[in-house]
């Protein structure tokens, strides 16, 4: 392979005959369990002990699953080498699953819906199926008061900040240094826009204190996601299609729903309380999942946001967007076909095309 960008006249030469245009899934893989655990490492800080054996509960029942399916398939090298997805899957599902769930029952239901979900749907990470988000939806069927619901009233989500409302009413822990870092916000920074924030945005991008661990730490969130996009670990157009449209359909009909007047929903209360960076970040387009072309991706991250919409709400449910995972796994099949229908098309239309033009110089 030669280097060109060395200058004109100067060229390197190595023995390196590939050129490789994205990382290879174990970095992926890798780099996904490193923010994870970023995530875990949190809720030692926080000393969340309680969602810390949930997180282990459900790792060590994904482990156990894939430690079966090695030993059965142990010349297969797909088997030896998804051990590290099998880990992702264990940490979403923990981060998930709230802190007060039983973890003697997220085993045994994260152990037996991994082990049916492998015998019928496949592997980890070629799963028509997000087998996470199955996982969270039938711990939410067997115990649905586990999961608990974001106290709210009609009115106050016809404010435009109905962020505060959730503030002013002790959902939100107010951490110590909220205050400190709020008057810094507003002296150095948002001042020179005349605007300011009240205390209590801070926590709740900081760490909310939800009772589900995934929907807690958002800032942390954040700044994987900046890590994977940057290093281009995952298509971006699925997220940026399916926030842009969320957003947008929350801030026109959101207050308008709830008796207000359209054009004033909160779209921070929809992004920072139910979850939905987390799992935009890491379940909405596992893989295999999704289409693998451009307007496929487009397409699918747009019915994702309406579709959300419709399941989502306000971004108050603490177990939403996984049933809207699932209707979305079923919807990423119709388009699937329709790409592939597609491609067919294409390639039948140029052959075609490449015949007549060879029967034309053969005359």
């Amino acid at each position: 392979m030669i280097d060109m960008t060395l200058g004109k006249n100067s060229h390197k030469i190595t023995l390196k005959p590939f050129s490789f245009f994205s990382y290879s899934l174990v970095t992926t893989t890798y780099v996904f369990i490193g923010l994870l655990l970023c995530q875990v490492a949190m809720l030692f800080v926080t000393q969340s002990y309680n969602a810390l054996v949930n997180v282990f509960t459900s790792v060590f029942s994904s482990v156990l699953v894939e430690m079966i399916f090695y030993f059965i398939n142990r010349n297969n090298f797909m088997y030896r080498e998804s051990w590290k997805t099998c880990i992702i899957h264990g940490l979403i599902v923990g981060l998930m699953t709230p802190a007060s769930y039983s973890a003697m029952a997220l085993f045994f239901v994260s152990f037996f819906v991994l082990m049916i979900g492998r015998y019928v749907i496949g592997s980890f990470y070629n799963s028509w199926v997000n087998l996470s988000a199955l996982t969270i939806c039938v711990l939410y069927f067997l115990n649905p008061e586990a999961f608990p619901a974001i106290a709210i009233t009609s009115q106050e989500l016809q404010s435009r900040n109905s962020a505060l409302y959730l503030i002013r009413s002790g959902a939100v822990d107010i951490n110590a240094y909220d205050s400190a870092i709020t008057e810094f916000l507003n002296n150095h920074i948002f001042s020179f826009f005349s605007v300011s924030i009240p205390d209590g945005y801070v926590s709740l991008f900081w760490d909310n204190g939800f009772d589900i661990p995934a929907f807690r730490f958002n800032f942390i969130t954040l700044i994987s996601s900046i890590v994977i996009f940057s290093l281009e670990l995952v298509d971006y157009i699925i997220p940026v299609c399916f926030i842009t449209v969320y957003l947008v359909l929350v801030r026109i009909f959101a207050s308008y729903l709830s008796g207000g007047p359209a054009f004033q929903g909160d779209v921070l209360l929809a992004l920072l309380t139910g979850g939905t960076l987390f799992s935009t970040l890491y379940i909405l387009q596992w893989f295999g999942t999704t289409p693998v072309t451009r307007s496929g991706k487009i397409y699918y991250g747009i019915i994702s946001g309406i579709i959300g919409f419709l399941i989502i709400g306000f971004g108050l449910s603490p177990a939403g967007f996984v049933f809207m995972v699932l209707a979305m796994n079923l919807i990423s099949i119709v388009i699937q076909v329709l790409e592939n229908k597609k491609v067919d098309m294409h390639v039948e239309r140029n052959l075609m095309e490449r015949l007549r033009s060879q029967k034309d110089d053969l005359k």
